[in-house]
């Protein structure tokens, strides 16, 4: 049974028997033209891989897409695949490994930088930019870390115009419109105001709203339009970056979307982040689709290829559990040529070694007895009333707060209006953690053990940061603290009194003190209070230590952990999610 592969118009074309019509499906982005009988398919390394991995010896290739593969092949996925050997000359001021980083970037077109936290991601895809003059482009990366893409162009492109998008829509849309108009080179916006700024890419059978009342002269466009270009799409981006892409991991997401319809048009794209699987290998899908499009277009034929999966019966769909190892070389073939990760093992051999220890606390009688109750039962009795779970996602948290420290019970009148609109008398029930916290107990014995040494002391709940803050300085150190409550402006100045040693201790939440924030590699110590359900924002936060920069010869981790609790579960999880993440990118290896 043979079958011919060649090139058609703008894709690939696959004539085939009627026989061969499920075979032909497993090709991703397949699509039938009745009319000329023909399975049609993006112009792609991956096509051709995959065509040749489900057809074997049957598969014939026309001369035409012959010679376009060859060429494919020289000049992109062997340069790729071959970049880590291979250094960008004339960079002094960088590593060998970054150096070798700019050139993957190069050969790439569009990748993945997947480098361990710490590796200097973003001096590579600036410098990578400027080699190719790549100009304009559009940096999407969380809100805290705006500023520091604006530093560190200043650093290493001196000469490029940078704005960043300020808040609000009308005034990001003028920061946008100014790049349009020649006024600036790069422009950084922040993942939530993708949305508002750009139109929405399909996905699946998710409906996109389109809005009646489109001014069609203006590039003003009502958040609700999903549809209609809108001011970002309207740029003739040469690159788009999207750093932290892990944050593009749910293609359902209205950003996911946006960053699509934004790269589906650009000439390059570039994904950052050290965390590229939070949980299975599911997730990297979206952030490949945005890298390149034309190889990886359909979640499900993905999904059905190259993972394991078994049925979710509660929600009708599929858990994925891990990789086809029958498939897996031919995935690699496809992904290896998008996708450089190193981590800080293999390139910084003089970094200082890890020290993990872990600290046993023992809950008090009286937090006991209340971890115990909302255990069993779902609600527990503390200071001030009666704490209830209604289901177990509220349950989960409870259990975390609780294993941490006391609570108490605050409620509040507060009115609502029902479908009549009349105004309905309701009480709102509030947690707040208080002492005793056998958790903070530890932590003091820890922090005596240190003596003058400086610590980053992290936390998942700002109650529990604000609790040991004020635990701290009732001991008279000095200590000071970034969550989410404490204004940008403020936080930068912060972290460079810690630098300057200033301050003994800073406690940051994870939330806030995961991404973008730099400067913490003063301190050799990180006491974790607790760790996140997140391997993502887990692994950015040990990084803040153990990265460039750091002088001593080791960092070591200490976990505080409430023994007979949640928290045992949650180290648990985060082992698993770290197995799928080495099971994808082989940092083992």
């Amino acid at each position: 049974m043979k079958v011919n592969l060649e090139c058609y118009e703008d894709g690939i074309a696959l004539r085939a028997p009627r026989v061969a019509v499920e075979v032909a499906k497993q090709i991703p982005g397949a699509r039938h033209d009745r009319q000329s009988q023909l399975w049609r398919y993006p112009l792609s390394w991956a096509t051709c891989v995959v065509a040749r991995g489900v057809f074997g010896v049957d598969l014939e290739v026309g001369p035409e897409l012959a010679e376009w593969a060859q060429q494919e092949y020289e000049t992109r996925v062997l340069p790729a695949m071959s970049a880590g050997s291979s250094e960008e000359p004339d960079l002094p001021l960088l590593h060998g490994f970054q150096r070798a980083g700019v050139r993957f970037l190069r050969v790439a077109g569009s990748a993945l930088l997947a480098d361990d936290m710490g590796l200097g991601k973003t001096v590579q895809a600036i410098t990578a930019l400027e080699r190719e003059d790549a100009y304009p482009a559009l940096v999407v990366c969380p809100n805290s870390v705006k500023s520091t893409w604006a530093r560190e162009y200043r650093k290493w492109a001196p000469t490029r115009r940078v704005v960043v998008a300020r808040s609000g829509a009308a005034l990001a849309e003028e920061d946008a419109t100014l790049v349009a108009n020649g006024g600036a080179d790069v422009l950084v916006v922040n993942w939530e105001a993708l949305k508002g700024l750009s139109r929405l890419a399909p996905f699946g059978s998710v409906r996109l709203e389109s809005c009646s009342n489109c001014d069609p002269t203006s590039t003003r466009r009502p958040s609700s339009c999903q549809r209609e270009d809108k001011v970002l799409n309207l740029v003739g981006w040469r690159a788009i970056v999207a750093d932290e892409a892990h944050r593009a991991k749910d293609p359902h997401a209205q950003q996911t979307r946006a960053l699509w319809a934004l790269g589906d048009r650009a000439e390059r794209r570039i994904a950052l982040t050290g965390t590229p699987i939070a949980n299975t290998a599911e997730d990297l899908w979206a952030v490949l689709r945005f890298v390149s499009p034309d190889e990886f277009p359909t979640k499900w034929a993905w999904i059905e290829r190259y993972a394991l999966t078994s049925p979710n019966f509660y929600s009708g769909g599929v858990d994925v559990y891990g990789l086809r190892p029958d498939t897996r070389p031919e995935l690699d073939k496809i992904l290896l040529p998008r996708l450089l990760r190193r981590t800080k093992a293999e390139v910084l051999t003089d970094l200082p070694a890890v020290v993990r220890e872990r600290r046993d606390v023992v809950l008090p009688y009286k937090q006991r007895k209340a971890y115990d109750q909302m255990a069993r039962e779902m609600d527990a009795d503390i200071e001030g009333g009666t704490i209830v779970a209604d289901n177990v996602l509220v349950a989960s948290l409870r259990l975390r707060q609780l294993a941490s420290a006391y609570g108490e019970v605050t409620s509040t009148q507060n009115y609502k209006f029902d479908d009549h609109g009349q105004a309905v008398e309701y009480v709102d029930q509030q947690v707040r953690l208080t002492e005793p916290s056998a958790k903070l107990d530890v932590l003091e014995e820890v922090l005596d053990e240190l003596g003058d040494r400086q610590a980053v002391i992290f936390a998942e709940s700002a109650q529990l940061i604000e609790l040991a803050h004020a635990r701290l300085a009732k001991r008279g150190d000095r200590a000071a603290m970034i969550i989410g409550s404490v204004p940008q402006t403020e936080r930068g100045g912060i972290i460079e009194e810690f630098g300057r040693g200033i301050y003994q201790y800073l406690l940051l939440t994870l939330g806030v003190g995961g991404e973008g924030v730099d400067g913490l590699q003063v301190a050799d110590t990180a006491i974790f209070l607790q760790r996140p359900w997140s391997a993502v924002l887990d692994k950015q936060a040990e990084a803040r230590l153990h990265r460039l920069g750091q002088q001593s010869q080791s960092v070591t981790y200490i976990d505080l952990v409430a023994t007979e609790t949640i928290e045992d579960r949650v180290f648990s999880a985060l082992r698993a999610k770290a197995d799928a993440l080495e099971e994808v990118v082989h940092d083992a290896v």
